[in-house]
């Protein structure tokens, strides 16, 4: 299709590409002829209309804006000859994104394309249907797309393309797909004699799976063996799909992978023909390995290595996953163990510690991990230093999962002698949180572990998670042994305070402030030179840091009897009295008010000791599960043994660690979440740091899309059930004003049988909500009775959702304690009242003076049900707005209430709605960011 007039323009911008201005007049001109030829398109030939789309089309990838000429596209979409069609279908990727209204045009000629005899007609609307992934636009298109896959008769390589659409489809609305339907038919194709087709359909049913409907996959392992005996065995591959040398290799590795979903063939056949098929290929990559070091320079040889690595890689994890014997293991151990060995690729290097570290969870009597391990220490420090980030990386989980009781020590020190110069962010925060899980685990002297937690947090430096700082102030309180050594050890880090982090200086002035004391009688440490230290930290220190710091000093004023000590500390209260953040000034304030009131016995009872905080709870092994856990399923493996919470000397030197399936991590998410006791929030380390510990966003998110419907509801009334199971449920009464609010939450007995020990206790909420309960105390509920707790919430500023709270019971057969984690249905959006204001027009005016000051935050909502504009507005005006409606949109107008103070603060918010009754358009204007977003998630949530 030669265009010259686009290869010429084309040429003009390479040209202009050192001049900006010089291509943005020359894109203008070329638009401004396109547009001229666009005014009388009956002139124009197919032709002049491909070349002109095409010309636009390139502009837009330029970055330019494309206003006009969508029209001529959908001409050449709906033309007869496949050029025309080929650039249609192009320019509709291009131009038109899914929000467009222009893609309804678009339908019509995309369902008639995908019912065409013509198999480019077809591919081309099954492309179009793959990039467009609005809704209502793949309803329309889904009958289609399923017939093309169950029809016998299309070309298979259409069916293909089709298979691969559904799969976008169903990722995005997986409702709407019948798998019971497509699933026989996609595990018919994975015996397709075209490996394409096969990689589709696995690809295809890998993107289904999950552990509710494995039970439609139950033939899928004997097909895939088949195909992979095929290929191994009877070497029955197309000679397309040979890859220098290397049969199928693409489609050997997702078999392997795929087959990881399933447990270990009960069949003895099935079982001798996998360990036959996973035993050659061992062999053919230890072949292919020691031939490519004989002829490195032959061509081809580097490709067929990396293909054989790749299947290689499949294969040590299935043979972990399905524990398949020690014969294949140890022949992995030998071939891995040339990876390591190898000076000049660092691709092998990276293979071969990522396999290194996985075969870590290997479970077999005849191979010693740590004694494998050992024999390549070296080699794996050296790794820890190179310059490829991703090569320290898997050094650094094979040294995690290579410690041990007798290494721990060794291992711990290198990586610490490491830490100042590892320069990389991600990798330095993953070194940080490894040293802190090996010293978890295995320094039994809490004298080193003090040292080593104090030695992360002060070279880490921004990449050190809080979390750290709250367990070392945990084990510093809570042991008296090491008081005095932590004490010794921040006083000389903070020293010099401009070198001193945030972080460290927080957790310096706190340990300082409370047992400072006992390094006081020493001649470098004394009580001036500790203060003078602590004073020397608020002049480039951030809020936080200054508020630990005033903290510290007015511990001081009760500990030491030195009148220059307190005249000095005095001195500095007065001076941040007038402090610009009133954390600060506040605590400045109220300290000297404590000191200046001369009530000694007073201030004895506010700074007694802290008491020793609770055992059962280690943030640091928590926060180092939550960040490693998300990376992968192996970095998550790789760390579950250190996250037992057990006393460290009750732990075995051989603890075996338990295989996870992969199958298990696409389970869908239960209706509710069961926890144990020792999982609730560190409120009190929470509360000495002044940090707000982030709410468990995987449970509130499980429990909150359970019960979506009941949480729906109550956002817009003020009474109703938010929660049930099979003995009780839980119904609650709202009652809102200004920026408090009032729950009662009742319990009632579903069975009939009665309750026993029943409690609802806050364990988690966002920043911005002040929650608190009358009475923690246990009731029980009556048989068909009822019990109620009463809770009362401030809204101190936005926030994102609704508190978390823990629910606890006793079975109705009395063998074991329920948990369970719900939410309480309390949303920023409640904390809204109207304006004192009479008329449409005064509310008018406030509307539009809030439009112009601040920027709008939009969002399309699809309304399942549809709603009408009364409707609406009965809805809004129910949670405290005013509403304002005309033909085309409502304006809901109202001031969102919120007191951190004494004073309650009114903040202006505007709600624009347009469109309706299926699919709104909502405008959240107001001066609070957080407000707008918290604001438009809780609609959207009530609406849709």
């Amino acid at each position: 299709m030669d265009m010259r007039g686009l290869a010429h323009f084309i040429g003009d911008i390479r040209r202009a590409t050192g001049n900006r201005k010089e291509e943005e007049d020359r894109v203008n001109e070329e638009l401004a002829k396109i547009r001229a030829k666009f005014i009388d398109p009956g002139h124009m030939t197919a032709y002049d209309r491909k070349k002109y789309v095409c010309k636009l089309m390139f502009i837009s990838i330029l970055g330019y804006p494309i206003t006009f000429g969508h029209m001529e596209g959908l001409k050449l979409m709906a033309g007869n000859t496949p050029s025309e069609k080929l650039v249609g279908y192009l320019s509709m990727t291009v131009l038109i994104n899914e929000n467009s209204e222009l893609l309804t045009l678009t339908t019509h000629t995309v369902y008639r394309d995908l019912v065409s005899q013509y198999d480019l007609n077809r591919g081309l609307a099954l492309t179009a249907v793959a990039h467009t992934e609005r809704k209502d636009f793949a309803e329309v298109m889904l009958g289609a797309v399923q017939t093309i896959i169950l029809t016998e008769s299309i070309d298979i390589h259409i069916r293909k393309k089709a298979l691969l659409t559904l799969l976008r489809v169903y990722r995005k609305y997986p409702e709407m797909v019948d798998l019971d339907a497509i699933i026989p038919a996609a595990i018919d194709l994975i015996s397709s004699p075209f490996a394409g087709v096969s990689m589709c359909a696995i690809t295809f049913l890998n993107g289904c799976i999950k552990k509710e409907n494995e039970h439609k996959f139950h033939h899928v392992p004997k097909i895939l063996i088949d195909v992979l005996s095929n290929i191994i065995i009877e070497k029955q591959t197309e000679p397309g799909y040979v890859y220098y040398g290397v049969p199928a290799p693409w489609l050997q590795s997702k078999i392997l992978r795929f087959l990881q979903y399933f447990s270990y063939p009960k069949d003895t056949e099935l079982r001798d023909r996998i360990t036959l098929i996973l035993r050659k290929i061992i062999k053919a990559t230890d072949k292919v390995l020691k031939d490519a070091q004989a002829q490195q320079k032959q061509r081809g040889t580097q490709n067929r290595v990396s293909a054989m690595n790749a299947i290689l890689f499949e294969v040590v994890s299935l043979s972990i996953q399905w524990k398949v014997g020690s014969k294949i293991i140890l022949d992995c151990v030998n071939v891995i163990s040339s990876f390591l060995t190898d000076k000049k690729e660092s691709n092998l290097r990276y293979v071969g510690l990522t396999l290194l570290s996985r075969l870590s969870f290997v479970d077999i009597d005849d191979f010693d991990f740590q004694a494998h391990c050992k024999q390549h220490q070296p080699q794996i420090i050296v790794a820890l230093h190179d310059a490829d980030v991703s090569i320290r990386k898997k050094a650094l989980d094979v040294l995690i999962a290579m410690c041990n009781p007798s290494n721990a020590d060794e291992i711990t020190k290198e990586l610490l002698t490491y830490l100042p110069i590892a320069d990389e962010p991600e990798f330095k925060a993953s070194l940080v949180l490894s040293i802190a899980l090996l010293a978890e685990k295995y320094c039994a002297d809490a004298n080193v572990y003090i040292d080593t937690m104090l030695t992360v947090v002060a070279q880490a430096n921004e990449v050190c998670p809080p979390e750290l700082t709250y367990r070392v102030a945990q084990v510093v309180v809570n042991d008296s042994s090491v008081q005095k050594r932590a004490a010794s050890l921040v006083f000389s880090v903070l020293k010099n305070p401009k070198k001193t982090y945030p972080l460290m200086a927080r957790v310096g002035a706190f340990i300082l402030g409370e047992f400072g004391y006992q390094i006081a009688l020493n001649p470098d440490s004394t009580p001036i030179t500790q203060f003078t230290m602590l004073s020397g930290l608020l002049e480039h220190s951030d809020p936080q840091t200054q508020s630990t710091v005033i903290s510290a000093l007015f511990k001081f004023f009760n500990t030491y009897d030195s009148a220059l000590v307190r005249e000095k500390i005095v001195s500095t209260l007065e001076e941040h009295r007038n402090n610009l953040h009133p954390e600060v000034q506040q605590r400045a304030h109220e300290y000297l008010s404590l000191i200046k009131n001369n009530n000694n016995d007073l201030l004895e009872k506010i700074l007694r000791p802290l008491p020793p905080f609770d055992d059962t709870i280690n943030t640091a092994l928590e926060c180092v599960k939550n960040v490693l856990h998300a990376q992968d399923l192996w970095a998550g493996k790789l760390i579950d043994d250190g996250l037992k919470q057990k006393d460290k000397k009750e732990v075995k030197k051989n603890a075996k660690t338990e295989v996870i399936k992969l199958s298990e991590l696409s389970s869908a998410t239960s209706s509710h979440v069961k926890v144990n006791q020792a999982e609730e929030g560190n409120s009190d380390l929470d509360r000495l740091f002044h940090v707000a510990q982030p709410p468990d966003a995987v449970k509130l998110r499980q429990s909150y899309k359970s019960f979506r419907e009941q949480f729906a509801k109550l956002l817009f009334d003020s009474e109703g059930c938010f929660f049930f199971n099979d003995h009780l449920q839980l119904t609650c009464s709202l009652l809102y004003r200004g920026a408090d609010c009032r729950a009662v939450v009742t319990v009632h007995d579903v069975k009939g049988g009665g309750i026993k020990n029943v409690s609802l206790k806050v364990i988690n909420t966002h920043a911005g909500l002040l929650i608190q309960t009358r009475d923690e105390a246990e009731q029980s509920v009556q048989p068909n009775g009822s019990a109620s707790f009463d809770f009362a919430a401030r809204s101190l500023f936005a926030f994102a959702g609704p508190p978390s709270l823990q629910l606890s019971y006793l079975s109705p057969e009395g063998k074991r304690s329920v948990t369970e984690i719900v939410s309480l249905p309390i949303f920023s959006t409640r904390f809204v009242s109207p304006f004192h204001v009479g008329t449409d027009k005064e509310h008018i005016g406030i509307a539009e003076n809030v439009k112009k000051a601040t920027a709008p935050l939009t969002t399309d909502i699809v309304i399942r049900k549809g709603i009408n504009r009364e409707e609406l507005a009965s809805k809004f005006r129910k949670i405290g707005y005013f509403c304002i409606s005309s033909e085309d949109q409502l304006i809901a107008v109202g001031a969102h209430a919120s007191q951190l103070k004494e004073k309650v603060d009114y903040t202006p918010v505007v709600c624009q709605l347009s469109g309706g009754p299926r699919e709104i358009n909502l405008e959240i204007y107001s001066s609070d960011e957080c407000l707008k977003r918290a604001l438009t998630e809780s609609i959207e949530s009530g609406l849709a």
